[in-house]
């Protein structure tokens, strides 16, 4: 359950950097903390459907 959490908590951080808006001071790396966000998001989401396909098949 724990990994289960971190994950999503991975996948909950990179809809934040894609989502909020920077502030006028970092305006300027807006588009890269954008492409970051979604990286982070497609990893974390790809290692939960690992994980629980993993568990799927070491419960059968």
């Amino acid at each position: 359950m724990s990994k289960f959490l971190n994950y999503l908590g991975g996948v909950i951080g990179g809809f934040g950097l894609i989502y909020v808006p920077a502030s006028e001071l970092l305006q300027g790396l807006d588009p890269l903390l954008d492409i970051i966000g979604i990286i982070v998001v497609i990893v974390f989401a790809v290692a939960l459907i690992i994980n629980g396909v993993r568990s799927l098949i070491s419960k059968t």
